[in-house]
């Protein structure tokens, strides 16, 4: 297949960006990193008058970190770029480890954490973990911003909360409390480079005890059009210690409120057992990250 027709145009600021996005937003894409808009054109027949390169604006590249207001990423950042910064891992475990999911080397060094989300694919792997961290997504349209969480932003299949003229700027992340942990987990059934078909991701808190649960949320993902934040699922751990019986009720309750596919990969009543299973082992290892360390 080869790609259609179309202008490309390489903006040399945001605000070149915006002029475009206003005069062409309607018939425009922007290309982060290419890895998905390349093949979506080559094989969907989706044809466009005009191609945006934001991967050369500074402004959209930067990757921060503050203890205080945590990290800041932008929607141009490259996937590989995130996962060498030493604090991702450090206090964003969930996050990493979403991110080395994503292909090989080569792809994560082309793709972006913006396009990963804009592209609002119900298998990606990045927005489950960072619906458990609370992230939110500042969107720009020439001098003007709005800020929203991320479980808001993705609003279904290939479907997101930005307007016309409008793009993704950045990704906020709250820095983790003290006694925190964080895990993402997911299920393929050849466990390669493919798409998953289920995943899951918990970010907890413990109290000074360093047992008892102090906050959590969980985040399910490729179970829905869109990321779920399983809050009332999360609700049941709060204030309780883990065991067994605590667990199953809680992964039961994510494993009601998902609404997986039928599709030749795997029933539904299949993704919803593994989702169980996934939810179960993210949380445990989320928790052994803090649980025992010295009060």
């Amino acid at each position: 297949m080869y790609l259609p027709s179309f202008q490309y145009v390489a903006p040399k600021d945001t605000g070149e960006l915006a002029a475009l996005l206003a005069d062409h937003g309607d018939d425009a894409r922007i290309l982060s990193g290419g890895t998905d808009l390349l093949v979506q054109l080559k094989n969907s027949g989706v044809k466009l008058d005009y191609v945006i390169d934001i991967s050369g604006l500074d402004e959209l590249s930067g990757i921060s970190h503050d203890d205080k207001t945590g990290l800041v990423i932008g929607s141009a950042a490259k996937l590989d770029d995130i996962m060498e910064m030493p604090e991702v891992k450090e206090k964003y475990f969930a996050l990493w480890q979403s991110i080395e999911t994503i292909g090989a080397r080569q792809i994560r060094t082309m793709g972006s954490l913006g396009g990963n989300i804009c592209n609002a694919s119900p298998a990606a792997d990045t927005p489950p973990a960072l619906v458990a961290f609370n992230a939110e997504v500042t969107i720009a349209n020439g001098d003007k911003e709005r800020n929203m969480p991320l479980v808001d932003f993705i609003q279904g299949n290939r479907k997101t909360a930005i307007k016309k003229g409008e793009y993704l700027k950045s990704i906020s992340v709250p820095s983790p409390k003290k006694k925190s942990g964080s895990a993402y987990h997911h299920f393929r059934v050849r466990g390669g480079m493919e798409i998953a078909m289920v995943a899951a991701a918990v970010a907890v808190e413990l109290e000074a005890d360093n047992e008892t649960i102090k906050d959590a949320v969980i985040a399910l993902g490729v179970v829905a059009p869109a990321p779920i934040n399983a809050e009332d699922a999360a609700q049941k751990l709060i204030g309780q210690k883990p065991s067994e019986d605590l667990l199953q009720k809680v992964s039961q309750a994510c494993a009601d409120i998902s609404k997986p596919i039928d599709d030749f990969r795997a029933s539904a009543e299949y993704r919803k057992e593994i989702l169980r299973v996934l939810v179960e082992e993210a949380f445990d290892e989320a928790y052994a990250q803090v649980a025992g360390e010295s009060k």
